[in-house]
């Protein structure tokens, strides 16, 4: 009886549709009531965008789709007045963005209309940054070089036409090198390069070479720390704040693999955490340390001629695919010690996988909860090894203050796990 009544409310589709227009197109519309000139503000734009499911709606009932196109067709006629009325009655600039938004508008609706919720917030939020964003992008466009356009064109050659093309399978004997995945991990790079570069410009630089190691080591913390002992090595005064990144880079790192096994299998986060706390309290101790007693300044001596170096890259590509080797070979040698050194010799490569394998695993039944928490803590302590090694080759300068923190953050990982887990 009860699911009855509550059946006699239920919500219809294009009702709940329609509320979710109207959110999308206020919210676009919010960004444009902070113009002074505007000539489609919320109320305008969440309109459009709610009429966008009802039409659609209508259409389907009719059986005449072509409602959809009557319904595009009035709002590029509404996008094309206001273009008319700012130029031709108001005298002003003829100003495209607002025209272009109001047709954007009825588009999301439409897409809305057809259930692609996600796909039209997506889009609204993109659009709402763009717009909100006008003034730093035009400055950024005003500041922006050739050599710097150019390599932007590169990179986005190597997304959506390298990419595409390379083979999908394995091209050597062992079967784990991947064209495509060593050429993400260099995507990777030239991205956190990006960042640093922007950071460095809008922070300062040695501030900003912190906020990318904060930042860029929650998605690739290898990289992070190449493009870090890149840096400093090209700038002596770079060594105290690109240390304090990598360590930052290391926190970031411990956190996601700590969450990753902790989301999927829950019962590893309480043999994990106590581990977890101390190698995150100790390299953050020493990124403090390094923030207050390093040498820090505004702008370093970087000869940077553009936001992305594809030899680094390249370098660091080389050294990922040598390691993924040597990981490989590991496992065959070693195979018969079982899941641990499996953990470790895959965490030279992507400690994340590790930590979801460690919970596959324990899920599974084949490993028990210690066993799991002990392969996601080798992974953590393998990719601080491999880090140790890229920083070892690119920049030798920064044992002190990069190198010997990561050991000691990563045997005392370790060796808490040990303790707590078989000698208590």
């Amino acid at each position: 009886m009860q699911y009855e009544i509550l059946s006699m409310f239920e919500v219809p589709d294009v009702l709940l549709q329609t509320v979710v227009a109207f959110v999308i197109g206020g919210l676009i519309g919010l960004e444009r009531e902070k113009e002074n000139d505007k000539f489609a503000g919320l109320r305008t734009l969440a309109l459009l965008c709610g009429s966008g499911p009802v039409m659609v709606y209508l259409a389907e009932i009719a059986e005449y789709p072509h409602l959809i196109s009557v319904y595009l067709f009035l709002a590029l006629t509404i996008a094309l007045s206001m273009i008319f009325v700012r130029y031709g009655v108001a005298k002003e600039d003829i100003g495209f963005t607002t025209s272009v938004s109001v047709f954007l508008v009825a588009v999301l609706g439409v897409l809305i209309g057809y259930s692609r919720l996600i796909e039209a917030s997506s889009i609204a939020i993109i659009t709402v940054f763009v717009l909100a964003e006008k003034r730093q992008l035009k400055k950024y466009a005003r500041n922006l070089t050739y050599k710097e356009l150019t390599d932007a064109l590169k990179v986005g050659a190597l997304m959506f036409i390298l990419y595409p093309i390379l083979p999908t399978d394995p091209i050597d004997p062992y079967g784990v090198i991947n064209l495509r995945e060593v050429l993400i991990f260099a995507i990777f790079v030239l991205m956190i390069e990006f960042s640093a570069y922007v950071s460095m410009r809008h922070f300062g630089g040695s501030k900003g070479l912190q906020v990318t190691g904060l930042l860029a080591g929650m998605a690739n913390s290898f990289a992070t720390a190449g493009v870090m002992a890149r840096m400093s090595n090209q700038s002596r005064d770079a060594i105290d704040s690109a240390s304090s990144g990598i360590m930052l880079s290391v926190i970031s790192m411990i956190i996601r693999n700590v969450a990753l096994a902790s989301v999927l299998a829950f019962a590893i986060f309480w043999t994990i955490w106590q581990p977890a706390i101390v190698m995150i309290s100790i390299a953050f101790l020493i990124a403090i340390i390094l923030l207050k007693t390093g040498n820090h300044y505004d702008d370093l001596d970087i000869d940077i001629d553009s936001p992305f170096s594809f030899q680094s890259a390249g370098k660091f590509a080389a050294v990922y695919i040598a390691i993924t080797i040597v990981s490989v070979v590991s496992q065959q040698l070693f195979g018969d010690i079982g899941l641990l050194v499996t953990a470790y010799s895959g965490g030279l490569v992507s400690s994340a996988a590790v930590a979801v394998s460690a919970a596959t695993v324990y899920n599974q039944g084949t490993a028990g909860v210690e066993a799991a928490g002990g392969m996601v803590m080798l992974g953590i302590m393998a990719s601080l090894t491999s880090k140790i090694i890229l920083i070892g080759i690119i920049n030798s300068q920064m044992k002190k203050k990069a190198v010997l923190p990561m050991i000691i953050t990563g045997v005392a990982g370790v060796g808490t796990y040990y303790i707590i887990s078989y000698l208590l």
